[in-house]
């Protein structure tokens, strides 16, 4: 053939002939002249290897198969199923549906592709390719359905597809100049629209296929990460608020870091008097069930707030609030208030549930214990708890932390603890510093401990008087 066709161009043979010949083959077909120009280009390549121009050159990333065919000339080859196989591939691992979209449009077998979906309050979304060659979405009321004829039978599924000879007043990215189009369903209620070229019905209905599952399962996962995304919003610890008298700091180093969110929660609610609430705590386990349950806690103490402010009268209430919800974690938690001292310092009531002993840094450098007990939260009908006050002069610092930081297990040696006897050593190293020095110290510390090792959740809340 390519001896032949070298001929036709030196002797006038019959071109038309050899081009019926490519014509009648059931694959896409690009012959190519010694010099890498585009000779012939059969029905199907024109929709397959929508880049194959005669008289242009091929780009070197173009899909199919390479043949020498004798004499310097080639031939490109693509099958109706490889384009398939390979369009399903490409759309298979997008998991937002707006990459699945572009993509769709991007794939599609014709020159000029336009994807018509439902949108939200009744209007629909147009994705097309736009003049500088990206893909773009416009928005548009259903009355623009109408002024295609077609188009609305093919959103409603009730034909299997329909030529578009009349745009109407939609936003098509095209004036008609790329020919009759074709249209054929694609999700529910949408349409795939391809323009230019020789288009095929059958081809456009099995790329239709393909790209509906997955522009559905793009769809569903985006709406899914989106609801996830709200939820884990509300479970995540809010910033730290300014506090009159008060330098705050925090650690939160949840064990799963992907999703930031765990079981172990703080806050701290100021209130308009100068005086503030707070709070941290550890419910058992770790992951999304123990965060949602961190959630709940945190918001049922936000609310308990309104009508208590007792630290040890808080967790009664809390505990009995817990309790009638159902609540099968067991929660463990430490509550105070704080208010600035007018000579100085700050004045803190604690009460604690279950959880380990506060720890105090003196100016001094040394770390003392603050004893405040009570059972655990949310499970037992009689529990008791107690409250202490503590006094912080100026640079003083309390220290509130889960246990994720004593049970932290050292690299190398998953037996040994990190301990309490080191988390007070490292405190104590820490006397001079600002809260925000100190947190970082005790993180570093920690993680030194850690190595890459995997870890419970970990937090420490740091509470110091300001410096006069």
């Amino acid at each position: 053939m390519a001896q032949g066709y070298r001929q036709g161009a030196d002797t006038g043979l019959d071109l038309d002939a050899w081009r019926r010949v490519v014509d009648g083959f059931h694959e896409a077909v690009v012959v190519l002249d010694p010099a890498g120009v585009v000779r012939l280009v059969n029905p199907l390549a024109a929709v397959l290897f929508p880049e194959a121009r005669p008289g242009s050159t091929l780009p070197s990333d173009v899909a199919g198969r390479r043949q020498e065919v004798g004499d310097g000339w080639t031939a490109w080859y693509r099958g109706v199923e490889d384009y398939l196989d390979e369009a399903a591939r490409r759309l298979a691992p997008l998991t937002e549906r707006a990459d699945a979209l572009r993509t769709v449009v991007e794939l599609a077998p014709a020159e000029h592709t336009v994807v018509v979906l439902p949108a939200v309050r009744g209007r629909l979304e147009w994705w097309r390719r736009t003049p500088a060659g990206d893909v773009a979405v416009t928005r548009t009321t259903r009355q623009a359905v109408a002024t295609a004829p077609g188009l609305a039978a093919v959103l409603e599924g009730t034909v299997d597809h329909a030529e578009l000879t009349d745009l109407g007043d939609g936003p098509w990215g095209t004036s008609g100049a790329n020919g009759v189009g074709v249209a054929v369903p694609l999700t529910d209620g949408g349409a795939l629209a391809c323009f230019g070229g020789s288009w095929n019905v059958d081809l456009l209905k099995r790329y239709a296929a393909r790209a509906a599952a997955a522009v559905d399962a793009s769809t569903r996962l985006t709406e899914q990460a989106r609801t996830v995304e709200t939820l884990r919003a509300n479970l995540l610890p809010t910033a730290l608020p300014e506090v009159p008298g008060v330098r705050l700091a925090r650690v939160f180093e949840p064990a799963h870091r992907g999703v930031m969110v765990g079981g172990d929660f703080y806050d701290v609610h100021p209130r308009e008097d100068g005086s503030a609430a707070f709070v941290l705590g550890d419910v058992a386990g770790n992951g999304l069930e123990a965060a949602v349950h961190s959630g709940r806690v945190r918001q049922s103490l936000h609310t308990l707030l309104v009508v208590e402010q007792r630290p040890a009268q808080l967790l009664q209430l809390l505990n009995t609030a817990l309790r009638a919800a159902g609540s099968r974690l067991f929660t463990t938690l430490v509550v105070g208030t704080m208010m600035a001292v007018q000579a100085g310092g700050l004045r803190l009531t604690l009460a604690a549930g279950g959880h380990p002993a506060p720890l105090v840094l003196r100016a001094d450098g040394r770390v003392d214990e603050v004893a405040v007990h009570g059972g655990i939260v949310g499970v037992l009908p009689e529990v008791r708890f107690h409250q202490t006050t503590v006094t912080l002069a100026p640079g003083e610092t309390l220290l509130l932390y889960s246990d994720g930081v004593t049970e932290a297990r050292k690299y190398g040696d998953r037996q040994e603890l990190f301990g309490d006897v080191r988390l007070k050593a490292a405190l104590a190293a820490c006397a001079g510093l600002s809260a925000e020095a100190v947190a970082e110290h005790l993180r570093r510390v920690a993680f030194d401990w850690l190595g890459d090792a995997e870890h419970d959740d970990l937090t420490l809340l740091v509470l110091q008087a300001e410096k006069q």
